[in-house]
C-alpha cells in the first residue's frame, strides 16, 4: 500500500490510474530542514490549532498562510516508489496558494536531464493530424518513461492541433489563426506561434516556429497560409498532405477569422498536386491523400486564384516551418508562454483555477521540467495561469510555458522496474488529445 489508509497500490497494472498519497515521510521542504513525519504532523497540528483558536475568537475561518516572498510552492515531497530511470526524477508537490478562494494544491513534476544519453524527448501523435488518442495509449505504444498531454486542439470537431506540431524534424501542422483558437490569449507582446521545441542536439527552447509556403504555376504565384490546419484563413489557401488523414477537408473552410462558430464558406476550391503537376481539381475531398500528393484548399480570394489551374498544369509547392530564435527544431509543440528569465510574464489569466499542464526549461536548454497540477478535486483546487507561472519559477525553471489543461491534463510515468502509470489525479478518465510530449529511452 502507498500509505496508511490510502487504499491505493504503489504499483498498478500497465497504464493504470494511480491517485497518489501525498502524505510521504521525510518530505523536503523548500528553505527548511528535513523533519520526520511525526514532527511535521505535530507541528502542523499545533499550528492549525492555534490558528483555529484565533480565528474562532474573531468569528472567522482561518485563511491559509501565504508562502514567503510571493512564492506559490511550499513543499516538494521526496521521490516515491521505485528508483527513477536514469535522466529523470519524479516528485510530487503540495501547497496552498495565497488566493481568496483558498483550497489546497497538489501535483507532479518530472525533472529531465537532457544532457543524459539515457533519455530523449519526442512528440507522440495519433496516426493522423485530424485524430486524437489518450496520453496513456500513446505513451505505452512508444515505450515512454514519462509523458504529458501536449498543446490545445480542436476538441469535439477535427481533433487537429491549435498550434504547431513538428515530429522528427517534419512539419505536421502549423497552427490556425488566433481568432479560431479555443485557447487563452498569449500574454501581451508574445506572438501566437510560440513552441516548446527540441533541437538536433537535444537542447530545449521556448521559440517561435513560422510557416512559409508558396504555390508557383507559370505566371501564377500564390502564398500558402499553413499546413494541415483545421481552419483555413478567410481569403487564404492551406496545404494538406497525407498526415491530415481522412477528415473532410471542406470542413476547414467553416468559421471566420473572428468567429469560429460562423458558417462554412460557400466559395471553396481544391487543387491536388503530385509529381510537379495538377492531378485533380474540384470541391475539397475527404479521402486520405496518397504519399507524395498534396491538396491546396482555398476559400474566397484563395479559391478564385486556384480556379485558374487546370489538370496537367505544371505546379511547384514548397513549404516548411522555420524556427525563430532557435536552431532548427526536431520536435515542437504549440505552447502559451508563462515565464522568461525567471520572471512571470504580465497579463496572464488569473481568474479560473483548473488542472494545468506546463513545461519548464533551464536557460541553457539542458534541463526540462514536466509539470501537472491536479484540479477540480477536493484535495486540489488547481491554479490559474498566473499561479502556474509562479509555480514553475518556484520549482527552479526560469523559462516556462503552458500546454493544454483542464480535462486534458494527464501525466504518466514509470520508475525502474515499474509499469507505466497515470501519476496525476484527473477528475475523469484520460481525455483523448492531439499529441503528447514524452521522455523516451535514449
Amino acid at each position: 500500500m502507498s500509505g496508511p489508509g490510502s487504499g491505493r497500490p504503489d504499483r498498478a497494472e500497465p497504464v493504470a490510474a494511480r491517485s497518489v498519497d501525498r502524505r510521504r515521510p521525510a518530505p523536503h521542504v523548500e528553505g527548511h530542514p528535513v523533519r520526520s513525519r511525526e514532527e511535521t504532523i505535530l507541528r502542523a497540528l499545533v499550528a492549525s490549532a492555534l490558528a483555529l483558536a484565533g480565528a474562532l475568537a474573531l468569528g472567522a475561518a482561518p485563511p491559509p498562510p501565504p508562502p514567503p516572498d510571493g512564492r506559490v510552492l511550499l513543499e516538494v515531497l521526496a521521490p516515491r516508489g521505485a528508483p527513477d530511470l536514469p535522466g529523470t526524477v519524479h516528485r510530487e508537490f503540495t501547497t496552498t496558494v495565497p488566493d481568496p478562494r483558498g483550497g489546497p494544491v497538489q501535483g507532479d513534476v518530472v525533472e529531465v536531464d537532457l544532457a543524459s544519453d539515457a533519455v530523449r524527448v519526442g512528440l507522440l501523435t495519433p496516426p493522423a493530424v485530424a485524430a486524437t488518442a489518450t496520453v496513456p495509449a500513446m505513451a505505452a505504444g512508444a515505450g515512454a518513461i514519462t509523458a504529458v498531454n501536449g498543446g490545445f486542439f480542436d476538441e469535439g470537431r477535427t481533433g487537429a492541433p491549435v498550434g504547431v506540431q513538428i515530429v522528427d524534424g517534419t512539419p505536421r501542422a502549423s497552427g490556425v489563426p488566433v481568432g479560431r483558437r479555443p485557447a487563452p490569449p498569449s500574454p501581451p507582446g508574445e506572438p501566437a506561434d510560440v513552441v516548446v521545441g527540441i533541437d538536433g542536439t537535444g537542447r530545449a527552447h521556448l521559440a517561435r516556429a513560422g510557416f512559409h509556403g508558396r504555390l508557383d504555376a507559370g505566371d501564377l504565384s500564390v502564398p500558402l497560409a499553413g499546413i494541415n490546419g483545421y481552419a483555413v484563413p478567410a481569403g487564404g489557401v492551406e496545404v494538406f498532405d497525407a498526415a491530415w488523414g481522412d477528415a473532410p477537408r471542406g470542413r476547414t473552410a467553416c468559421g471566420s477569422d473572428t468567429d469560429p462558430g460562423a458558417g462554412c464558406s460557400p466559395d471553396v476550391h481544391e487543387v491536388r498536386v503530385a509529381g510537379g503537376r495538377v492531378v485533380a481539381v474540384g470541391p475539397p475531398g475527404r479521402d486520405r491523400l496518397p504519399a507524395g500528393t498534396v491538396a491546396l484548399v482555398g476559400r474566397e480570394q484563395g479559391a478564385a486564384a486556384l480556379r485558374g489551374l487546370g489538370v496537367g498544369t505544371a505546379a511547384s509547392v514548397v513549404y516548411g516551418l522555420d524556427a525563430v530564435g532557435a536552431p532548427p527544431l526536431r520536435v515542437a509543440v504549440g505552447a502559451l508562454p508563462l515565464a522568461r528569465g525567471g520572471r512571470v510574464l504580465p497579463g496572464l489569466q488569473d481568474g479560473e483555477r483548473a488542472p494545468r499542464t506546463a513545461v519548464g526549461l533551464s536557460e541553457d536548454g539542458r534541463r526540462l521540467w514536466l509539470v501537472t497540477v491536479d484540479g477540480r478535486l477536493e484535495e486540489s483546487a488547481g491554479v490559474t495561469l498566473a499561479q502556474l507561472a509562479r509555480l514553475l519559477v518556484d520549482l527552479g525553471a526560469p523559462v516556462a510555458a503552458s500546454l493544454d489543461g483542464g480535462g486534458s491534463t494527464t501525466m504518466v510515468h514509470r520508475g525502474r522496474g515499474e509499469d507505466l502509470t497515470v501519476v496525476s489525479s484527473p477528475a475523469a478518465p484520460p481525455r483523448a488529445v492531439a499529441d503528447a510530449l514524452a521522455v523516451l529511452p535514449g
